[in-house]
């Protein structure tokens, strides 16, 4: 038996062995009564024995192909009954109490369905957690550097560009899928996941779909998980970032907004590329990396 309050926390594994490992150790010790399952997209790895020995309790379910991220947490979502699905990215770090303070937080408020932490960042500093969603101009300002000009502030905040106050927990227009705690009913009834998107912008569009029907979205800081980000991705999977923002837009605004989003992400990522040419270093490499995965996913017109 489990208590009800107890939820299901579903990891997506590839090719992040020591990651996983961490997050699915992470509750283990700091949320015993819940289920972890980590759902391997043929990482082709030692996630079997490593679970053995630091998570023995965690049940692994084992993809064939890797079929991306939406489709991994539905698969997660499916193996399990319990009322809550914690979806936890393999390189993000419950810290003891997180998991309970998102469920109270659901708990107290039935029009809410999706509740997120406070995110930190490994030496302890803040991340941003709260986002809005991704429209053509806000997607704009980012690219063109208009957000990061106005500090995040006012007619020029872009979607994850943007100041907001993380010192109280309150309903919020969206937020960063590292670590995002849902109800299974809205869940369920929307869909879950839509697999078209491989990597990036799925939990934005879950997020959007749920308020769309009438459901809450919750920053609760007293939940707080260490994320290190960019485990799963990094530079080389950029242009998976870009190409499902422009799904989303293209989804929820239109071809033609869809259209204009690709073309400003590219050009925004032109420009980047040619300044980081002149960047010296290990950071200049790793922005031309970056900025070149986005231009190659363009010209793909993926």
């Amino acid at each position: 038996m489990f208590s009800a309050l107890t939820p299901t926390v579903v990891i997506v594994h590839y090719r992040t062995l020591r990651q996983t490992l961490l997050a699915a150790r992470a509750v283990a010790e700091t949320a015993p009564e819940a289920e972890v399952l980590v759902v391997d997209n043929d990482s082709r790895d030692d996630i079997a024995a490593g679970l053995a020995r630091e998570a023995p309790r965690a049940r692994l379910l084992s993809e064939p192909v890797n079929r991306g991220y939406g489709a991994a947490c539905n698969r997660g979502a499916r193996e399990s009954v319990r009322p809550y699905l914690l979806f936890l990215n393999s390189d993000a770090y419950v810290r003891p109490g997180a998991v309970a303070a998102l469920v109270a937080a659901l708990e107290a408020d039935q029009r809410a369905a999706a509740a997120g932490p406070r995110l930190v960042n490994p030496d302890g500093t803040p991340q941003p957690s709260i986002q809005r969603l991704p429209s053509p101009w806000k997607v704009f300002c980012e690219s063109s550097g208009l957000a990061a000009l106005s500090g995040g502030r006012g007619l020029l905040r872009g979607h994850s560009a943007t100041r907001e106050d993380h010192s109280r927990p309150r309903a919020v227009e969206s937020l960063s899928g590292a670590a995002l705690l849902v109800r299974r009913g809205p869940f369920e009834e929307g869909g879950g996941f839509d697999e078209s998107f491989f990597l990036y912008a799925e939990e934005t569009d879950l997020i959007a779909r749920l308020r769309k029907s009438g459901y809450r979205v919750l920053f609760e800081p007293r939940a707080e998980v260490v994320h290190e980000g960019g485990a799963s991705g990094g530079d080389l999977r950029f242009g998976d970032l870009h190409a499902g923002l422009a799904r989303y837009v293209r989804k929820h605004h239109g071809r033609g907004a869809g259209l204009f989003v690709r073309g400003t992400l590219a050009a925004g990522a032109a420009a980047r590329y040619l300044f980081a040419l002149a960047t010296p270093g290990e950071r200049g490499h790793s922005r031309r990396v970056r900025y070149r995965s986005a231009l190659r996913r363009a010209a793909g017109g993926q």
